[in-house]
């Protein structure tokens, strides 16, 4: 094959992958816009950025508790040790440690429904994921046609997809480099055929020894007035 006629190839490909995708993604889209399934899927994670806080908050509140026990164990050692005599410091550890208890029983207290609030948050989270798993499913019975289609069309774009590659792999880096980037210009058609002497893209006529070089096929030979890439048969 000419470099010419193997970058057509790969356009041939590349054009077909991209209405695949294209009616793959408004599948996927008519799919998910059924009012059940939208509503599930927005009742899931709704679900799940609860979870997510109250995970946060437990953890922030036992992150706080371990501070607070070793600020605990810090006050009795020193209170219990015998290593401090003087009346008024004493006394005042002893105030020290009745107060750090006191925020202990509350900080618990705190932890215990924020563990609640996990425990739920996690249960209601499991519960919207599967209601959504069921609205997925019933979406998908009334609209088995377009999954059907959507299967079909998901094996075809893979064998697309292994055939592309294939034919990229003979492609000179040069020549993908000036085809992809004339494909992104291009509105995805950057090889143009030569047909009854003209480029088909723009019915514009190169010279004769333009269309005698696009036959040859050894070089590259651009459409002088849409810069396409001519391939000629």
């Amino acid at each position: 094959m000419s470099r010419a006629s193997t970058l057509f190839r790969l356009q041939t490909l590349d054009l077909e992958l991209d209405a695949h995708r294209a009616r793959l993604e408004a599948i996927s889209e008519a799919l998910l816009s059924h009012p059940a399934v939208r509503a599930a899927q927005q009742a899931a994670l709704e679900a799940e950025a609860q979870f997510n806080a109250a995970r946060v908050e437990a953890r922030a509140l036992e992150y706080d508790g371990q501070a607070l026990g070793e600020k605990l164990a810090e006050v009795e050692t020193r209170l219990y040790s015998g290593a401090v005599t003087n009346a008024k410091e004493l006394q005042d550890l002893h105030k020290d440690l009745q107060s750090l208890q006191h925020r202990r029983a509350g900080l618990e207290e705190k932890q215990l429904e924020a563990l609640i609030q996990a425990e739920t948050g996690e249960a209601r989270m499991v519960a919207a994921q599967h209601e959504f798993q069921q609205a997925e499913a019933e979406a998908a019975k009334t609209n088995s046609h377009l999954v059907e289609e959507q299967t079909a069309l998901q094996a075809r774009a893979a064998r697309l997809e292994q055939e592309r590659e294939a034919v990229q792999a003979s492609v000179a880096a040069e020549d993908r480099e000036t085809y992809e980037r004339l494909r992104r210009v291009k509105n995805g058609r950057p090889v143009s055929r030569l047909e009854d002497q003209v480029c088909a893209a723009c019915g514009v006529a190169p010279s004769a020894a333009l269309s005698q070089s696009a036959r040859q096929g050894g070089e590259l030979v651009r459409c002088g007035n849409c810069d396409r890439i001519l391939y000629a048969e």
